[in-house]
C-alpha cells in the first residue's frame, strides 16, 4: 500500500485517526451493538494549495469523512486540526469563522439551492448570514461571484429561479454561492455527478481556475478515478471506511497496489483518463 501520511509543515488540514460508528437509535444503550462504521480510524493531510481527492464506490465512507471536516457531523474517535486548530473544539464565534473560510459545494444543485430564492439572493444569503457589507458591497460581490463563475452578465440572473437555469448553470450558482465568501478550503463533493460528461468538463475547468486565481485549497470527493486524475494533485482510495492507498493520482493510477485501487481502474474506460491540466492541454 502506498502512504504518505506524514504531514508537512505545509498541511492546511490533518485528519488524526478518526472513526464515525452510526448506531441504530433502538439500541443506543446497547452494550452488543457495535453500529455500523462509516469511517474507520482514518488519517490523512492536505497541503495548502494543492487538491486532494477521495475516491471510493458509493458507501465508501468518504462523504462522511467530507462532513465530519467540515463539522456538520461529530467523529467517534481522532482529531481533526485545521491549521493546527482543533475543529471539534470550535464553538460559537470561532466555529462560524471556521464555516466562512471552509465551504462546500453539493452533489445535486437543485436540491441545495433554495427554490424560493432568486438567484441573487441565493449568492447574497451567505454574506447576510455572516454580516459582510452592506447591499451596495454585497451587490458588487454577487455580481463577481456570479460572473466569475460564468454567468453573465450577471443582471441577467438576478431575478431568475433555481428551476430556470440549465442542470450546468445551477451547479455554477451553487459555487457562485460558495466562493462570494472567499473560502480558503472548498469540499467539493461529487460536484459533477448529476450532469453529463461535456458540462461536467466546464465545472472542472472552473474550478481549475477557481484555483489558480484564488489560491483555494480542494478536498474533492469523487467515485470517478478518471476525474480524479484530471483534477487532484493527490488522491486516498477509501474502502469500507479505510484508506487502502494513497499517493500522488498519477502514480496510483498508473501503478496501482491495492486490489481496490485496481478493480476501480478496470472498471474504469480507457479513454477516460485524460491528463491533468497542470500537464499540458487536454
Amino acid at each position: 500500500m502506498m502512504s504518505d501520511t506524514t504531514a508537512p509543515d505545509s498541511a492546511i488540514l490533518e485528519v488524526q485517526n478518526v472513526s464515525r460508528i452510526y448506531r441504530s437509535r433502538r439500541f443506543l444503550f446497547a452494550r452488543d451493538d457495535k453500529g455500523i462504521t462509516a469511517v474507520d480510524n482514518v488519517s490523512l493531510h492536505v497541503r495548502l494549495g494543492e487538491v486532494f481527492g477521495l475516491v471510493g464506490g458509493s458507501g465508501s465512507g468518504k462523504t462522511t469523512l467530507g462532513r465530519l471536516i467540515l463539522r456538520l457531523e461529530h467523529p467517534d474517535g481522532g482529531d481533526i486540526r485545521f491549521e493546527g486548530m482543533s475543529v471539534s473544539s470550535l464553538r460559537g464565534r470561532g466555529l462560524k469563522a471556521f464555516r466562512r473560510r471552509m465551504q462546500m459545494i453539493p452533489q445535486d444543485p437543485y436540491q441545495s439551492l433554495n427554490p424560493y430564492f432568486s438567484i441573487y439572493d441565493t449568492v447574497a444569503e451567505p454574506l447576510v448570514i455572516h454580516g459582510i457589507g452592506d447591499d451596495a458591497a454585497r451587490h458588487e460581490l454577487v455580481r463577481k461571484a456570479l460572473e466569475s463563475c460564468g454567468l453573465s452578465p450577471a443582471q441577467d440572473y438576478y431575478p431568475r429561479y433555481p428551476h430556470q437555469l440549465s442542470g450546468g448553470q445551477r451547479q455554477r450558482a451553487a459555487i457562485a454561492r460558495v466562493m462570494v465568501l472567499d473560502p480558503d478550503f472548498v469540499i467539493a463533493d461529487e460536484p459533477t455527478s448529476m450532469l453529463d460528461a461535456s458540462i461536467s468538463f466546464s465545472i472542472f475547468r472552473l474550478l481549475s481556475k477557481i484555483r489558480k486565481k484564488q489560491r483555494v485549497t480542494f478536498l474533492f470527493i469523487t467515485h470517478d478515478l478518471a476525474a480524479a486524475r484530471f483534477f487532484c494533485d493527490r488522491i486516498a482510495v477509501v474502502r469500507q471506511g479505510r484508506i487502502v492507498e494513497t499517493g500522488p493520482t498519477v502514480a496510483v493510477i498508473e501503478n496501482p497496489q491495492h486490489e481496490y485501487t485496481k478493480s476501480l481502474i478496470a472498471a474504469q474506460p480507457r479513454f477516460s483518463f485524460v491528463k491533468n491540466p497542470a500537464e499540458g492541454e487536454v
